[in-house]
């Protein structure tokens, strides 16, 4: 078998958004912490669609973390829907043993308590796979009355009920001037699913997609096939599922954490990229370019002073304060100066009011 970059990038994909363990999200938590948890694996009969990740029979693992008494923003007659939320994820496929670590904060998680039929749990959102956007769905039924409130809260150990859970996967849009390999697929605007058959780079601008099946598009040096209309990938789940409860930390000292780091760029026409920076080595980028770098810390919103270093440098400090995302957690963004480039295993340390947080090592091109 010829191993390709999508086949190594989807040996064993972890999906993850601030992936916080427990005891730190409860020192960003006033309230009690909960973690849900589901663990086990995934059916070996592919339900719908290709299984093109090899995930079938695999084992998985996914937690969401909140804050107890977080406020849902959508509710219904039986139902609560919160936005996000701190999610991670294991998923491991056939193809290879090794690791991906991926983030997201674009997730949707929904508790459900009908009068009838079974509890359920939803979990939407899309994650960036090797700079590829996947788009997943977890619906997860329990027995009915296995949690009394769609409140955030814990809940004891149940089973899955395999018959009612699916978990969903599905090709995101495609994108300009982005590298894509053989075999890759996307979603067109038309709803066909368009496969690579000569990888290469796409255009600046999106082509004139050939919706005859099997009809090709060329796309900058980008060779597709049109496979017909898009079917999802859904696979049963089997295992059990459970909502954990820990308390908040008494203190929150100095901390940047290692998680969910983002590179942002800010391009000279005026656009911004981002993207993590596990998929690639920092590079300060051209001249006309400001390179960012964002992390989520502790400790910081109500300090009068904070400092950054970046290989013994000083760097300028963007914004540093409560994160957006998720209450009781703060945020630090710096600017990578381009006399950095070429430093290579980097530390980086923050400085809150004196007190320094344990460095963070990161790779500078």
């Amino acid at each position: 078998m010829i191993l390709t970059m999508r086949t190594v990038a989807m040996a064993a994909v972890v999906i993850s958004g601030f992936a916080a363990s427990g005891n730190l999200l409860a020192a960003t938590c006033i309230t009690t912490a909960i973690v849900y948890e589901a663990s086990g694996q995934f059916g070996s009969t592919i339900l719908a669609g290709k299984d093109n990740y090899e995930l079938s029979g695999e084992p998985f693992s996914i937690s969401i973390d909140a804050c107890e008494g977080r406020a849902p923003t959508k509710t219904g007659s039986d139902y609560a829907e919160y936005s996000d939320l701190v999610f991670k994820a294991t998923v491991k496929s056939r193809l290879l043993t090794t690791t991906t670590m991926l983030s997201t904060d674009q997730t949707t998680f929904t508790l459900a308590v009908p009068a009838t039929g079974y509890d359920t749990v939803q979990l939407t959102g899309s994650v960036n796979l090797e700079g590829t956007t996947i788009n997943i769905t977890a619906n997860i039924a329990l027995p009915l009355h296995t949690f009394t409130t769609t409140s955030i809260g814990a809940f004891p150990s149940a089973a899955i009920v395999t018959a009612k859970s699916q978990f969903t996967y599905s090709a995101g849009p495609w994108q300009a001037s982005h590298a894509y390999v053989d075999n890759q697929e996307i979603l067109d605007p038309s709803g066909n699913a368009q496969e690579v058959t000569t990888g290469g780079t796409s255009g600046a601008t999106a082509p004139r997609w050939n919706e005859t099946v099997g009809g090709t598009t060329t796309d900058g040096t980008v060779v597709w096939a049109c496979v017909g209309p898009y079917v999802p990938t859904k696979l049963s789940v089997i295992g059990n599922a459970v909502g954990k409860a820990e308390a908040p930390s008494a203190k929150t000292s100095v901390r940047l954490h290692t998680d969910a780091v983002q590179v942002i760029t800010a391009h000279a026409d005026g656009t911004q990229s981002v993207r993590p920076i596990e998929t690639a080595p920092l590079d300060p980028g051209a001249s006309t370019d400001k390179t960012m770098l964002q992390f989520y810390a502790s400790g910081v919103r109500d300090a009068s002073e904070v400092h950054v270093q970046i290989a013994g440098q000083e760097v300028p400090v963007v914004y540093a304060g409560p994160a957006g995302h998720f209450p009781g957690l703060d945020e630090v963004t710096v600017e990578v100066p381009r006399s950095l480039s070429g430093m290579g295993e980097s530390d980086v340390v923050l400085t809150a009011d004196g007190e320094s947080a344990s460095p963070v090592r990161i790779h500078v091109q």
